[in-house]
C-alpha cells in the first residue's frame, strides 16, 4: 500500500449575480403583460360606438338665430354747452364728468329750487299763458307726452298743459305753475337740452357760485346724429344671414329690416347714448367700442370729445329664428349662390344653405324634411 495520498479534486459551482436575476424577472413581467393585452379586447365608449351605417349620416335638427356681433358707426355733432336759464346762486349740483342727463330730470338747483332740464324740439323762448298758440307749445306738449304725462296733442297752451307740466315739476322738485306766476310758464323755469339723453363732459360751475341767465354751466359730449350699420364681416362665420333682425340696446329691443343700412330714429340713438357700451367710451374703459380712426382708450375719448365717428359693437340676431337641418359639409355637392344638393339613398335633393359654422352646414330642404343624407354626397347626380 502506497504511502502517497491521492490528490483531492476541487469542484467550483457557478454563481449567478443578483442583477441578472432582476433583469430576467423584468423581462418575464413585460412578456406577461403583453400577452394579457393581446387577450383582452378593449370595449369602445358608448358615445364613440357609431350606430350610423357606413355611407350615411343621421340629420340633426336645430334652430338658427345667427346671433353675432354688429358694428354701428356713429356720426356725432359737435359738443355743446348747457346754459343756465336764470340768475341766482347755485345751491346744489349732481353734475360730474360722464354723468347722464336725461330729459325730465334735474341736475342743478338755483336759490334752493330745482331747475327742470327738458328737451324740446324748439327751445321755449317766451312765456306761455292759457290760449298761447305756436310750434313751441306743440313742442312742449310732445316732450311731456314722451315722458308719460297727459299733455294735449295740440299747439294751444291750456289748463291741461299746466296740469301735465306741474305733474313733472312736482316729481323733480321744480317750481310749479301757479296763480302766483299768473298761470304762466316762464322759459326761465326750464334748462333746455338739445337731446333727450346727453352725457356731461365737464362741469363749469361749482356750488355757491353766482350765475346769470345764459352762463355756460356744463359742457356735454357730442350728440349722436346717425348710426350706420356695418354688415360686412371678416370672421370665419361669414356674412350675416338675410332677414329682419333684433338688437337690444340699453335694455330696449329694436327691429331692423334686412334692407336698412342706417338708423336715425331718435329712440334708437338715445338708447345708444345711454348704453353701457357707449358710456364706457367716456370713462376710457373701451368695452365694446373703438374709435374708427385708431384704437385705445385715449383715442376713443378723443373721438367722443371732438365729434369724430366712433364704432360701437352690440349683439343682434334674426327676429324669426329658422328651423334647420345640420349636416357635414361633405354631404353637400353642386354648391352655388346659396343653394346646394344632398343625396338621400342616391337620390338628389336641393337644399338652401342657411349658414356654415365650425365644420357644420345648416341647410333647409326645398320640400319635406331630411332624416339622413349620403356621406359623401353622390357627385354623379344633380338636383338642378
Amino acid at each position: 500500500m502506497s504511502n502517497h495520498t491521492r490528490p483531492r479534486i476541487m469542484r467550483h459551482t457557478p454563481r449567478i449575480s443578483m442583477s441578472v436575476i432582476v433583469l430576467l424577472c423584468a423581462v418575464m413581467l413585460a412578456i406577461g403583460m403583453g400577452l394579457a393585452l393581446l387577450l383582452i379586447r378593449p370595449v369602445p365608449p358608448s358615445d364613440l360606438d357609431s350606430k350610423t351605417t357606413a355611407g350615411t349620416m343621421t340629420v340633426e335638427d336645430g334652430v338658427f338665430d345667427d346671433r353675432r356681433a354688429v358694428t354701428f358707426r356713429l356720426a356725432q355733432s359737435d359738443a355743446s354747452t348747457l346754459q343756465m336759464p336764470q340768475d341766482g346762486t347755485l345751491t346744489s349740483s349732481t353734475c360730474t364728468a360722464g354723468a347722464a342727463l336725461q330729459s325730465g330730470t334735474s341736475m342743478f338747483s338755483i336759490n334752493d329750487h330745482a331747475v327742470l332740464s327738458l328737451h324740446t324740439s324748439i327751445p321755449l323762448y317766451r312765456p306761455l299763458a292759457i290760449g298761447t298758440q305756436g310750434n313751441d307749445v306743440r313742442s312742449l306738449h310732445d316732450a311731456l307726452r314722451d315722458l308719460g304725462y297727459a299733455a294735449p296733442d295740440t299747439d294751444t297752451f291750456s289748463s291741461d298743459s299746466i296740469a301735465a307740466f306741474n305733474a313733472l315739476a312736482e316729481k323733480t322738485g321744480a317750481p310749479l305753475i301757479t296763480a302766483d306766476n299768473g298761470w304762466n310758464l316762464d322759459p326761465a323755469q326750464i334748462l333746455w337740452q338739445p337731446a333727450k339723453a346727453m352725457t356731461i363732459r365737464q362741469c363749469s360751475v361749482r356750488v355757491g357760485t353766482q350765475v346769470h341767465a345764459g352762463d355756460g354751466i356744463a359742457q356735454t359730449a357730442p350728440i349722436i346724429t346717425n348710426a350706420i350699420i356695418i354688415r360686412t364681416s371678416e370672421n370665419a362665420d361669414g356674412q350675416p344671414a338675410a332677414g329682419k333682425r333684433t338688437v337690444t340696446v340699453a335694455d330696449k329691443t329694436f327691429e331692423i329690416d334686412d334692407d336698412v343700412t342706417q338708423m336715425n330714429d331718435p329712440a334708437f340713438l338715445n338708447a345708444i347714448a345711454a348704453s353701457h357700451e357707449y358710456q364706457s367710451m367716456l370713462s376710457g374703459s373701451g368695452s365694446g367700442v373703438s374709435a374708427s380712426s385708431s384704437s385705445g382708450a385715449s383715442s376713443q375719448q378723443s373721438a367722443v370729445a371732438d365729434g369724430s365717428p366712433v364704432d360701437v359693437i352690440y349683439q343682434w340676431s334674426l327676429a324669426e329664428p329658422r328651423a334647420v337641418s345640420i349636416i357635414p359639409p361633405s354631404a353637400l355637392t353642386d354648391v352655388s349662390s346659396g343653394k346646394g344638393c344632398v343625396t338621400v339613398d342616391g337620390e338628389p335633393q336641393q337644399v338652401t344653405i342657411v349658414a356654415s359654422q365650425l365644420g357644420r352646414s345648416m341647410v333647409s330642404p326645398q320640400s319635406g324634411t331630411l332624416e339622413h343624407v349620403d356621406v359623401p354626397a353622390d357627385k354623379t347626380v344633380s338636383c338642378r
